[in-house]
């Protein structure tokens, strides 16, 4: 227990709000992604920010640090269920990095996300039914490389961390 991931806040800028998150949010879910490439959080959220795409997410988490590029109180355009979507209007977006080809540094990363939601999880005061994948919103089969690993894994990661954290 005692470690936690370092959170590097690199927000997006408020004249993108329109764009990445229009909309006041208050949370009631997580939701986890796979970002299908192999770039790190830095240059995701930097990627994210920099274009005027509606795609965003909350935080980007690789094998240092997690990055959070939106305010947990904004919505983000990140679960594909629309405007009026559970998933774009109430869930904070975690994208786990490093995907793509797997190995070393998505194992580390996938570590440092249980993290990261082992805090949210705690912060909000939510159980763990509240982890839910982008697949739960839109049918795509994502977050690709943690289902192929197995998702039960993936949450008993989670519950691991919680247990870590209890008084």
């Amino acid at each position: 227990g005692g470690y936690m991931v370092k959170i590097v806040k690199d927000l997006v800028s408020k004249d993108k709000y329109k764009i990445k998150c229009p909309y006041t949010m208050e949370p009631t879910r997580a939701i986890v992604h796979n970002t299908y490439n192999d770039a790190s959080a830095k240059n995701e959220i930097a990627y994210m920010k920099r274009n005027n795409n509606k795609v965003s997410f909350h935080y980007a988490v690789d094998d240092v640090e997690a990055r959070q590029g939106i305010e947990e109180n904004r919505n983000s355009w990140n679960a594909g269920d629309g405007a009026k979507g559970k998933g774009n209007r109430e869930g904070i977006a975690i994208e786990i990095c490093y995907s793509k080809n797997g190995g070393e540094r998505f194992i580390k990363a996938e570590e440092n996300a249980a993290e990261l939601i082992a805090d949210i999880l705690k912060r909000y005061n939510w159980g763990i039914d509240k982890v839910t994948k982008h697949q739960d919103y839109s049918g795509k089969y994502c977050p690709h490389r943690t289902l192929e690993m197995g998702w039960d894994r993936f949450i008993k990661m989670i519950e691991e961390k919680l247990e870590d954290k209890a008084p």
